[in-house]
C-alpha cells in the first residue's frame, strides 16, 4: 500500500555544509558542530550530524548555499539513526522559512527534455537517465526566478488593492454618515 506525500512544500535534495548551534529555554548554547544538508524546503530541512538531538530541540543553523550563508531557526521533529553513527535530523523552520529558499532554493522542479522525468530544481542532472545540460538547466532556473519574481509582484499588487478597497470603503461609510444616509448606531 503506498503512502499519500502529505507534505506541505516541495523537497530539494541538496549536500551543503550546515553548522548548528543547539540552545537552551534561555537562550544559552548546549552543544554545537557540523554536519550537512541532505534536502530542504521552504518548511524545514533534513540534516545529517554526528550528533543526536532531543525532540523539540531548538537549533540556530547555517546553511552555505552557493557560497552565501544564510541562518534560520528551527525546532526538532525527529532524530534518527541508522546505526552508521550519523544521526539524521528532521528541522522545522520557526521564523526564517523564507529566507532559506526565498532566493537561493526555491527552483522550480525541471522536465528533462530526454526521458520526461521531473527533477528538482537544484541538480544539474536528470536523476533517471543521467541527463545534464548545464546551459539547459540554467535556462530552468532563470525562468523558475522569473516566475517566482512574478508570484511575488502578483501578491504585493493584491495586497495593495485590497488595501485600497479597505481605505474606499471606510472614505466612502463616513462620507454616507456624515450626509445622513447612513443611521447613527447610539
Amino acid at each position: 500500500m503506498a503512502f499519500a506525500d502529505r507534505r506541505k512544500y516541495p523537497r530539494f535534495k541538496t549536500d551543503d555544509p550546515i553548522s548548528y548551534v543547539c540552545i537552551d529555554d534561555n537562550g544559552s548554547p548546549i552543544k554545537e558542530g557540523q554536519g550537512r544538508a541532505i534536502n530542504v524546503s521552504q518548511g524545514g530541512i533534513l540534516i545529517e550530524t554526528a550528533d543526536a538531538f532531543k525532540w523539540q530541540d531548538i537549533l540556530l543553523l547555517t546553511v552555505d548555499v552557493k557560497g552565501k550563508s544564510l541562518a534560520a531557526k528551527g525546532r526538532v521533529v525527529y532524530s534518527n539513526t541508522d546505526g552508521s553513527g550519523l544521526y539524521q535530523t528532521g528541522i522545522e523552520f520557526l521564523e526564517t522559512k523564507d529566507v532559506i529558499l526565498a532566493d537561493e532554493m526555491t527552483i522550480e522542479p525541471w522536465k528533462c527534455p530526454e526521458c520526461g522525468q521531473r527533477n528538482d530544481g537544484l541538480s544539474t542532472h536528470c536523476i533517471r537517465c543521467g541527463y545534464t545540460d548545464e546551459a539547459f538547466v540554467q535556462v530552468q532556473r532563470k525562468l523558475a526566478v522569473e516566475s517566482i519574481e512574478k508570484t511575488r509582484k502578483q501578491r504585493k499588487k493584491l495586497i495593495l488593492s485590497n488595501i485600497f478597497a479597505s481605505v474606499a470603503l471606510i472614505v466612502v461609510g463616513t462620507f454616507l454618515y456624515l450626509i445622513g444616509v447612513l443611521p447613527r448606531l447610539d
